[in-house]
């Protein structure tokens, strides 16, 4: 039953840090994971709030937030995907510059050469990633309570 649980207790941790990502659906592989738990011990000890609790949770993640997300970023100069790329690229840019070249050499180069092209839309792409990453931490908050009652209600009652 250790071993089960360890299991479990592995998979909603990967939902969890799924939920970081817009793309992934973190929430529901906790809801999957638990659904596989309550399989594993019987359905009739699985308490019908904990159920209820999740389901809610998961529609609250999977579609109010991230329908909150397209909301607060549609009317932004940019897209999500440009400001997500620009940033991950430029960042990444930085310490491959670093690496080949030296810390002071590297990133002088860079920011003179390509990090130009960042700062003229630095303030749009950082208003789009603030509220992408706002509703990231909505995501995972609510796959933190889902986590939480899980491992709180059905596995150490």
């Amino acid at each position: 039953m250790l071993i089960i649980n360890f299991m479990i207790i592995l998979i909603m941790f990967i939902g969890l840090m799924c939920t970081l990502a817009p793309r992934l659906y973190g929430t529901v592989i906790i809801l999957v994971a638990a659904g596989i738990y309550a399989v594993i011990i019987g359905v009739s000890v699985f308490p019908l709030w904990v159920a209820v609790s999740l389901l809610m949770l998961t529609l609250m993640a999977e579609v109010v937030i991230n329908g909150l997300r397209i909301f607060m970023t549609r009317h932004c100069e940019v897209s999500r995907i440009y400001s997500i790329n620009t940033t991950v690229c430029n960042l990444a840019g930085i310490v491959v510059a670093d690496a080949l070249l030296g810390a002071l050499i590297g990133i002088t180069l860079w920011e003179l050469l390509v990090g130009k092209t960042l700062f003229p839309r630095f303030n749009s792409i950082s208003k789009v990633l603030v509220r992408l990453i706002l509703a990231a931490v909505l995501r995972l908050i609510c796959g933190l309570i889902m986590t939480i009652i899980v491992v709180k209600y059905m596995m150490y009652t």
